[in-house]
């Protein structure tokens, strides 16, 4: 059942507005939504210094990222569900190419397929406005229709 172009948008608005200003542990990260389209997202995190995994060498915790990532996957697959639809991981493969230097990241969440109830989506996180590819994760979200 596809959805008309305004209550499309006004889905997308309400997402935007859930994950950037009521989910606390996107707060907490400072998420920023840039873009969000249904089936695509772009993120910016702003660098926080309780980000810092390795001090040693001054760059961002894995964990931290991998966090990033799966909202960044769930909001893209919450952007193609139903309003009153649950999304929920199933499952997050992530891979770290390059560290995270104490700078914002950007991240990307695209829609690679969706079916009856899972959405697969990859996610790219870059610094440097796009140059340097910190990681890739591949994500799988379940769809609970209500």
């Amino acid at each position: 059942m596809k959805q008309d172009v305004s209550k499309s948008e006004a889905h997308l608005v309400m997402l935007k507005q859930v994950i950037q200003n009521i989910m606390p542990v996107n707060q907490l990260m400072g998420i920023k939504i840039e873009k969000l389209r249904e089936g695509y997202v772009e993120v910016r995190v702003p660098f926080k210094d309780d980000f810092v995994g390795d001090f040693k060498r001054g760059l961002w915790h894995g964990g931290i990222l991998a966090a990033i990532a799966d909202t960044t996957g769930g909001l893209v697959a919450l952007s193609v569900a139903m309003p009153d639809d649950n999304v929920n991981t199933i499952d997050m493969r992530i891979d770290y190419l390059h560290g995270a230097v104490i700078e914002d990241v950007f991240v990307t969440g695209e829609m690679i397929k969706t079916g009856k109830r899972i959405v697969v989506v990859d996610v790219k996180i870059f610094q440097k406005h796009q140059e340097t590819l910190v990681a890739v994760a591949r994500c799988a979200y379940s769809i609970l229709r209500k």
